[in-house]
């Protein structure tokens, strides 16, 4: 896809896959300019504070300083899942995030680190942005770290945080240098929809036989990373592109986003019961 900040605009139409009538989204490209979205004053919170003097509002003081000492930085306190997180105060079109990693030290620890965006104030109910940090995009000391939400999410919270340990360590800590957010005007970001439970459980739409067993869980497949990262339409066109990638065992997928994370996870490793020529795959509402 040619190189274009701007929104993807999709026009539907049906089509037969598979003997299945299901959506097909053409992809054009309008070209919308990204804004910074000024975050001093804003609430900003975190776990827990290392010091006095890294608090969560040092993440977005407008000053990028990577090192420690300038005391421009935000760091928690040691613990087996930290957290960041900030409030924007209102519902925004969120299309990229850019991390500011500490520069005179230990920049090492952003490894695995997730960036959500979203409307759930808990935010481990929101989607992800991007994929998890990697070891070579943390090993640039001071290095800016960009994800981006593809397709834009509307979102009042965005965090960062970290379970996975893909650091090594039992125990961990965030320290964030600045935290950069980026935003479409929010009439052009996709307007989400939210269906609980019961609601998909209930639309047989989505139990379309497709042979699929159904797993509803309210957190994130663990310890494991995402093949790919794409936006659907429906848990059907997840299913899908799942089904086509040899390599895909299970997904999940946000209701509120559209993103769909595709996993090599077979399901032994979900605790649900696989049946022969079938496919395991999870929602993960938020």
């Amino acid at each position: 896809m040619a190189h274009c900040e701007g929104m993807l605009l999709e026009k539907n139409m049906l089509t037969f896959l598979f003997g299945i009538l299901v959506w097909v989204c053409p992809l054009s490209c309008w070209c919308l300019k990204l804004t910074a979205l000024d975050l001093q004053g804003m609430q900003a919170s975190q776990i827990s504070d290392y010091q006095s003097y890294t608090a969560a509002s040092r993440a977005i003081d407008g000053n990028s300083d990577s090192s420690y000492y300038a005391l421009s930085c935000s760091t928690t306190g040691v613990n087996s899942h930290p957290w960041w997180k900030v409030d924007l105060g209102a519902n925004h079109c969120i299309g990229r995030i850019t991390l500011v990693n500490r520069g005179d030290c230990c920049y090492n620890r952003l490894i695995g680190a997730v960036v959500r965006a979203g409307i759930e104030s808990d935010i481990f109910s929101n989607a992800a942005c991007g994929l998890p940090v990697t070891s070579d995009q943390a090993s640039t000391p001071g290095g800016h770290i960009q994800f981006v939400c593809d397709p834009p999410v509307i979102a009042q919270y965005v965090s960062v945080d970290d379970k996975d340990h893909m650091n090594g360590y039992e125990n961990n800590l965030i320290t964030l240098c600045e935290v950069m957010v980026e935003e479409y005007p929010l009439e052009y970001c996709p307007q989400s929809t939210t269906m609980s439970t019961a609601a998909m459980i209930a639309n047989p739409s989505v139990s379309i036989t497709c042979m699929s067993t159904l797993m509803f869980v309210d957190k994130e497949i663990s310890d494991a990373r995402p093949l790919s990262v794409v936006h659907k339409k429906s848990p059907l066109q997840c299913f899908l592109t799942c089904k086509l990638n040899n390599e895909c065992w299970s997904f999940d997928y946000v209701m509120t986003s559209g993103q769909c994370m595709l996993y090599n996870v077979k399901a032994g490793y979900l605790k649900a019961d696989d049946q022969p020529g079938c496919l395991v795959y999870a929602v993960v509402r938020g």
